[in-house]
C-alpha cells in the first residue's frame, strides 16, 4: 500500500486523520520503536523450540539457475530450510555439475533432515547421515536402490508391499548396498517405511492412461510402486 492509501484506510476505519505527509513524517520519527519491534520478534523467534520431542525438522533441496537469455542452467543453488522457524538455515551456490546432496550441510544431532526421491538414488549420501549425528527422512524410487536383507540377500520389495493390509502403512529394517559404487561402501541399515496411497491416487498409479493425464497437470510422483494387487501400491520412505 502507498502512503496515501494508508491514510485513506485509516480514515475509512476511524484510526486516524492525516496526510501522507504527515504519515511520513512520523514513520520517520518512529526508528527506534521499529527497531524495539523488531528485536522482540527475532527474540521469540530464537526462543522457539522444536515440536518433535526435542528434535527440529531442516528441509533440504536445490534449485537450478540459468543466465538471463541461457538455454541450460549454469548453476544450482542448495538450501536448507527449517519449517517451524521459517527460517532457510543453509545456502550454497555451485555450478550445475555439483548434484544435490543429501549430506551436503553440517549435521547436528537435533536434527532430522528431510528430502525428496531426487536424493534418495545416491546411497553413499544417505549412508553418511546412517552413520552421522542427523536423523533422516528421503523418499525414494522402489528400485532405485539395492535393497537388501540383514543377511545380504535380495529384499523383495514387491512382497513385502503385496503382505500389507489394503490401505495400511507399514516398515521393516533392510540393508542398503552399493549398487556397484564402491565410493557407497559396506551396505548399511535404514528403516523402510511404506505409505499407502489415498484410492484417488491409487488408481492413476495402476492406469497408465489416467496417469499420463495426471502428469500434464501435475508432477508425476515417480517414487511409487504399483502392481496389478492395489494393496502394493505405496510412496516408499526410508529414514533412521
Amino acid at each position: 500500500m502507498s502512503l496515501r492509501e494508508v491514510t485513506a484506510w485509516a480514515q475509512l476505519h476511524d484510526v486516524a486523520t492525516l496526510s501522507d505527509v504527515a504519515l511520513l513524517k512520523r514513520l520517520r520519527n518512529a526508528a527506534d520503536w521499529f527497531g524495539i519491534l523488531a528485536a522482540q520478534t527475532l527474540a521469540v523467534r530464537a526462543a522457539v523450540t522444536g515440536c518433535t520431542s526435542g528434535k527440529r525438522l531442516r528441509l533440504v533441496d536445490g534449485t537450478a539457475i540459468s543466465a538471463p537469455g541461457g538455454g541450460s542452467a549454469e548453476w544450482r543453488l542448495h538450501m536448507g530450510y527449517d519449517p517451524h522457524t521459517c527460517q532457510f538455515t543453509d545456502f550454497e551456490l555451485t555450478d550445475s555439475r555439483d548434484a544435490e546432496r543429501l549430506d551436503r550441510f553440517a549435521q547436528t544431532a537435533d536434527e532430522i533432515r528431510i528430502a525428496d526421491r531426487g536424493f534418495g538414488s545416491r546411497p553413499e549420501c544417505i549412508r553418511s547421515l546412517a552413520f552421522g549425528e542427523a536423523d533422516y527422512i528421503v523418499r525414494v524410487h522402489w528400485r532405485g536402490l539395492r535393497w537388501l536383507t540383514a543377511e545380504g540377500m535380495r529384499f523383495d520389495m514387491m512382497g513385502f508391499l503385496r503382505g500389507l493390509d489394503c490401505g495400511k502403512n507399514g516398515e521393516t529394517t533392510v540393508m542398503i548396498g552399493n549398487s556397484g559404487n564402491k565410493k557407497a561402501g559396506a551396505p548399511f541399515p535404514a528403516r523402510l517405511i511404506a505409505v499407502s496411497l489415498p484410492p484417488e491416487k491409487a488408481l492413476i498409479s495402476k492406469n497408465p492412461t489416467a496417469q499420463r493425464e495426471s502428469s500434464k497437470r501435475t508432477s508425476s510422483s515417480g517414487g511409487n510402486a504399483g502392481s496389478s494387487g492395489p494393496c502394493a501400491i505405496a510412496n516408499i520412505i526410508t529414514g533412521r
